[in-house]
């Protein structure tokens, strides 16, 4: 029984080592549990914090929703105000030129008229006068003063009166007449008086007025698009421990994509399309050619008003940077200095005096 005794007992622990043995996979599976729950608990975590953030953000959100709609209303708004005056001033424009060209026309019809009947005066004093030279040389002068008279009072054109006086004067030399030296004289005096009248210089005038015409066609348009400042996005670390910073790091490039933000500008509710892009170009081309007729006119307040307005809008439409539109302002203040109408013009002395030596010089005729 003694030998018996040990082998029993060795029997007996051999299933208790056996037993022993499963513990090691329990201990496994509630680790893997623990593994598990703690998952589920930074999932939910992870979870409730995207929700506050969405929970905190949200009236903002809708906050910046409501005032992109605005701006886009005040955009549609803004538009419809521009086309609206875009159309009156066109009308207006459209008028004054009407009333321009009307009256141009009108004051070309009475001097064509005025011609017409000097020529035919004249053709009878010729018919008469064929055969005396020195009764042609006088018709002659009477012509030219009396087309100086008509130059002077119907088109105000001092150069050309001045031109056609010198041409009287020479005439009158031709002759060597002693009795015409008084009318010789007043020619003298006219020119001089004329001298003195502060007139602008109208050929000048057309041509930089007709090179601004042409150059409106290319001038830079100011238009609303910008392109937003590029900023550069924070990098991410691939270390855990910085997981807060690169979740706000996530966040704010989210946003920074969905919404960009900017200072407002004035020219922010100015987005031409093509068709306006064309009326735009096309007033500020008519305004410069009515101040051109007015200048013509010599119309001072219709030329003020023509410049101004080609001011406001080369101001108000085009890109005030951009050096072609400061030259163009720059030219605008300048023309707007200009006094194109004329002074109080008094009537020219030669063409009196003229008229009484012919009427002397008839008077002793007929007393023959």
């Amino acid at each position: 029984m003694s030998e018996l005794s040990p082998m029993l007992n060795n029997e007996s622990a051999a299933p208790a080592a056996v037993a022993a043995t499963p513990a090691k996979p329990a201990a496994r599976t509630g680790s893997g549990v623990m593994l598990g729950m703690m998952a589920l608990l930074i999932a939910l975590a992870s979870a409730a914090l995207v929700g506050w953030f969405f929970y905190v953000w949200q009236p903002q959100l809708v906050a910046l929703q409501q005032q992109q709609q605005t701006l886009q209303n005040q955009q549609q708004s803004q538009t419809a105000l521009f086309q609206s005056k875009q159309e009156e001033l066109q009308q207006e424009m459209q008028q004054q030129l009407v009333n321009v060209v009307a009256d141009w026309n009108n004051k070309q019809l009475e001097q064509l008229q005025s011609t017409q009947q000097e020529i035919a005066r004249l053709q009878t004093q010729l018919d008469q006068q064929s055969g005396n030279v020195k009764g042609w040389q006088l018709l002659e002068v009477e012509y030219f003063l009396r087309l100086a008279e008509q130059k002077l009072f119907l088109e105000q054109n001092v150069s050309g009166v001045v031109q056609v006086l010198e041409l009287a004067e020479q005439r009158l030399k031709q002759m060597q007449d002693a009795s015409l030296v008084a009318v010789r004289e007043a020619i003298g005096q006219d020119k001089h008086m004329l001298s003195e009248l502060n007139t602008p210089d109208m050929h000048q005038l057309h041509l930089t007025l007709s090179a601004l015409r042409q150059q409106s066609l290319t001038l830079p348009l100011r238009q609303s698009e910008r392109a937003m400042d590029n900023q550069t996005e924070e990098e991410i670390t691939e270390d855990a421990a910085d997981w807060q910073s690169n979740l706000g790091l996530y966040w704010r490039n989210f946003w920074r994509g969905l919404v960009q933000v900017r200072a407002s500008l004035p020219e922010d509710g100015v987005s031409l399309t093509a068709e306006q892009q064309i009326s735009v170009r096309n007033t500020l081309t008519q305004q410069l050619l009515l101040a051109e007729l007015a200048a013509m006119q010599h119309n001072q307040a219709v030329y003020a008003a023509a410049i101004q307005q080609s001011a406001d809008s080369l101001q108000r439409y085009f890109a005030a940077t951009e050096p072609a539109v400061q030259q163009m302002a720059d030219d605008l203040v300048a023309l707007s200095a200009l006094q194109v109408s004329l002074p109080l013009l008094a009537p020219l002395k030669s063409p009196q005096l003229f008229e009484a030596y012919r009427q002397g010089t008839a008077e002793a005729e007929l007393s023959l």
